[in-house]
């Protein structure tokens, strides 16, 4: 099972009996759904359980490695210092009171 952006993840095994395969990760999936379903959460399945060729393997690649890029972290994502910085502007408070009494 391989997270490819929160809350999407792919699940894939490797069979020379391709039926049984499919059986496995089918298995897998339900398995997965009572599971969450169990703790009141939803597994929405966007693909059923397939064999694929080689040509689908290097188009899911391709995909999951789309993906993943576009779930990095990218410049502005974290909070810096600098703009969590609150206070009161640029008050000397060593020169004395900034509001006078009058």
């Amino acid at each position: 099972m391989k997270l490819v952006a929160p809350p999407l993840y792919v699940l894939t095994t490797q069979t020379l009996d391709k039926s049984k395969g499919v059986e496995i990760v089918a298995s897998a999936c339900e398995a997965c759904q009572k599971s969450i379903e169990g703790s009141r959460g939803k597994l929405v399945v966007k693909e059923a359980a397939r064999a694929v060729s080689e040509r689908d393997d290097r188009l899911l690649a391709e995909k999951l490695e789309a993906l993943e890029n576009a779930n990095k972290e990218v410049d502005g994502d974290a909070d810096s210092e600098e703009e969590e910085e609150e206070g009161m502007g640029d008050i000397d408070v060593e020169a004395g009171p900034a509001i006078l009494e009058v």
